[in-house]
């Protein structure tokens, strides 16, 4: 953040950051935190009324409960009237939760569409099979991002998918729920330096086609991962216009690999949602939150240690969110993990070993869309 004469800012809570109970103390149902404040010192500084101690030479804090999803906290120099306010944002239900979000799908929606004569139910198929094996087991919940196209078996889109299979998606769907993820797995990066009518065409055709073969109840309009985590503010704007609020993505900024994955997201923003998790960029109402581990590129023995390591790096996010990709279950992938069923039972068990709970991420945030 840049440092302008104003001779006072929020050190904690920055701007747009949003907490769980990892943040402070809980008190009830709220969550009591230490705010500090820096400003040149000797300064008489309340905030909301409530004298801010000065522990150091321009250094000054006070605790404050927050109590709502937003709260506006306000700094005021008693003497020369001057103020400064920031936002922050207290995620109740974001505490000891998991979701998992499978990426790249739409083989199966193929697979369905050509055994449509065969298949009674569409648990039949191989791969949603799985998905309901692990969900009947740990009742975890599946957030699935699909493409519109695929050149596999001589060419599927969206289009073609059949809505035999419509009831059981709407019945199914208090566990698993559908989303965009972009046009097809070609090319890499697609919404990198996509204009805005490109984006909102592209996200307008698949959701036009969820609601028509899965129904509304199965569509997870809100949040999405967008492919490659990465897109330009133009594409951000469309996915927002078409209503999404909050993108799933690794954040990593200025990375040795030269391989940036940030969504539209600036360093300092990288930087808070890799410490908190969360973050809520006010400028497009779109909420940004973070990747837990990695499992897909990960064996499952060292699932636990590599958990315990992430909690220790990121304690003020207890929350857990971990993402697999669908062609990695098929034996005809160059990548294909002949362990996925047992990497997805080890994330659940796990997860439900140390007491959390799965949660959709619009139920997170309190969307309120279903």
């Amino acid at each position: 953040m840049k440092r302008y004469a104003s001779q006072g800012e929020f050190h904690f809570p920055k701007d747009g950051i949003m907490l769980t109970y990892a943040a402070g103390e809980r008190v009830g149902d709220d969550l009591k935190i230490k705010v500090k404040f820096n400003a040149t010192f000797n300064r008489t500084l309340t905030l909301d009324g409530q004298p801010l101690e000065e522990y150091h030479p321009g250094y000054y804090r006070c605790d404050y409960v927050l109590k709502d999803y937003k709260t506006t906290l306000t700094v005021k120099d008693e003497n020369s009237g001057e103020e400064w306010s920031t936002d922050v944002y207290f995620l109740k239900k974001a505490y000891k939760k998991y979701r998992i979000s499978l990426d790249d799908n739409i083989w199966f929606l193929q697979n369905l569409t050509e055994n449509k004569d065969v298949y009674k139910s569409m648990f039949e198929d191989p791969y949603l099979a799985l998905l309901k094996s692990v969900h009947d087991k740990f009742q975890t919940k599946f957030h699935i991002n699909i493409y519109y196209e695929t050149p596999r078996h001589g060419g599927f889109n969206l289009s073609q998918m059949t809505d035999k299979f419509k009831n059981e998606f709407k019945e199914n769907s208090h566990w698993m729920r559908l989303s965009f993820h972009a046009n097809a797995d070609y090319p890499p990066r697609p919404y990198w330096y996509a204009s805005y009518e490109q984006a909102h065409f592209e996200m307008e055709r698949v959701h036009k086609e969820i609601l028509r073969f899965a129904g509304e109840e199965a569509f997870a309009k809100t949040v999405t991962t967008i492919h490659c985590g990465d897109c330009s503010v133009e594409a951000a704007k469309a996915f927002r216009d078409l209503g999404v609020k909050a993108f799933v993505a690794s954040y990593r900024w200025d990375s040795d690999s030269d391989l940036d994955i940030r969504m539209y997201c600036d360093g300092e923003q990288c930087m808070l949602i890799n410490k908190y998790g969360f973050y809520y960029d006010k400028e497009f109402d779109i909420i940004h939150f973070s990747y837990y581990y990695p499992v897909q590129h990960t064996e499952p023995e060292f699932y636990d240690e590599g958990l315990k390591n992430k909690a220790e790096a990121m304690p003020k996010y207890p929350y857990r969110e971990f993402c697999l990709h669908e062609q990695y279950f098929y034996p005809e992938f160059h990548l294909y993990q002949n362990n996925y069923y047992e990497k997805l039972c080890t994330i659940a068990s796990l997860c439900q070993r140390d007491g959390y709970e799965p949660i959709f991420a619009d139920e997170l945030f309190e969307f309120d869309s279903h």
